[in-house]
C-alpha cells in the first residue's frame, strides 16, 4: 500500500495514495496506525487524494482511525463519491468528519 504520513504540530495527515483501500492493501496501513496509536497520536486527517475504492477492509481501518482519535478529531477529506458511499453505510459514533480538501482539514485544528 502507497501512503504517507506528515507530522505536524497537534495533529497527523496520513495520506493515502493507493488507489484501493482494500483487503490487499490495508494490512501495512493498520500496521502503520497501531504505531501512531503507540504515539499517542489523537488528531488525525485522512486524506483520500489518491484513493478511489474502498470496501469492507478499508471501512474496517478507518474504524481503527476513528477508535485511535476518540480523545482527539479524525477528519477525513478528498473522498470520490464512491468512498464517501462506502463510509456512509458504517454508523460511527460520534460522526466522521468530512471536509473536502486538506486545507479545509487543516484549518479545523485551528479553531
Amino acid at each position: 500500500m502507497s501512503f504517507g504520513i506528515t507530522h505536524k504540530e497537534g495533529y497527523t495527515i496520513l495520506n493515502i495514495s493507493s488507489e484501493r483501500l482494500d483487503s490487499h492493501t490495508t494490512p501495512q496501513l493498520n500496521q502503520e496506525l497501531v504505531i501512531l496509536s503507540g504515539r499517542h497520536i489523537e488528531n488525525l486527517i485522512v486524506d483520500f487524494s489518491g484513493c478511489t475504492y474502498c470496501d469492507a477492509a478499508g471501512l474496517s481501518c478507518i474504524m481503527i482511525a476513528h477508535r485511535l482519535c476518540k480523545n482527539g478529531k479524525l477528519i477525513l477529506c478528498n473522498l470520490t463519491p464512491s468512498v464517501e458511499t462506502m463510509l456512509s453505510i458504517q454508523r460511527f459514533d460520534p460522526p466522521l468528519v468530512i471536509v473536502s480538501d486538506i486545507e479545509e482539514a487543516e484549518s479545523r485544528f485551528s479553531e
